[in-house]
C-alpha cells in the first residue's frame, strides 16, 4: 500500500511540475494596492465610521486615507476592487465631511448623479453624505464605466 501512495505522490508532483510556469506567474498588482492599506473586509469596517456599499464579486478591500481633515475612523474611506463582467473596477467611498466637491466648471457632485473627473473615472455623492468614485483597473471604454456606475446606483450604492 505504501508503494502505491508513494507512486501516486510522484505521479501527482510530476503532473504539477509540468505547469510550473502557470503556478509561478505573478498576477499584476491591483489598482487598490496603491490606494490604501489592504486587509479583509472584517478588519476594514473597524477602521471606518460609515456603513459601506459592497458590490458583488469583491476581489480586495482597503482602508483609504481621508479626503481631508484628520486621519481618523470618521474620515477614512473604503476601497473595494471587484470584478464587473470582463473588467476589474475600483469603487472608493468616503464621508463627505461637508466639502463641496467640483471637477472643472461643470462637474459639481450632487446626489446620485454621475460626473466624470477623468476620461474613464466617475464620481457621485449619496444622500447619506458619502462621496463615491469608480475607476477601471485597466483599459476600458468610458461608456462601460458609465454603465457600471449606473448599475451600482440602481443596485443600492446611492442608498448610503
Amino acid at each position: 500500500m505504501r508503494r502505491i501512495l508513494i507512486a501516486a505522490a510522484i505521479a501527482l508532483s510530476a503532473c504539477g511540475g509540468s505547469h510550473k510556469g502557470d503556478s509561478d506567474a505573478t498576477a499584476p498588482p491591483l489598482l487598490i494596492d496603491g490606494r490604501g492599506t489592504t486587509m479583509p473586509l472584517e478588519q476594514v469596517v473597524t477602521h471606518i465610521g460609515f456603513r459601506p456599499y459592497v458590490p458583488a464579486q469583491a476581489i480586495a478591500f482597503a482602508v483609504l486615507p481621508p479626503l481631508g481633515d484628520l486621519d481618523t475612523n470618521e474620515h477614512r474611506g473604503l476601497g473595494v476592487e471587484y470584478q464587473a463582467g470582463r473588467n476589474a473596477m475600483l469603487l472608493s467611498e468616503w464621508p463627505k465631511q461637508g466639502y463641496s466637491i467640483a471637477f472643472g466648471r461643470t462637474g459639481i457632485l450632487s446626489e446620485c448623479r454621475v460626473v466624470h473627473y477623468s476620461t474613464t473615472s466617475v464620481a457621485w455623492t449619496t444622500p447619506g453624505n458619502l462621496v463615491m468614485t469608480l475607476q477601471p483597473d485597466g483599459p476600458v471604454n468610458a461608456s462601460e464605466v458609465d454603465r457600471e456606475a449606473q448599475r451600482l446606483i440602481r443596485a443600492g450604492a446611492c442608498r448610503r
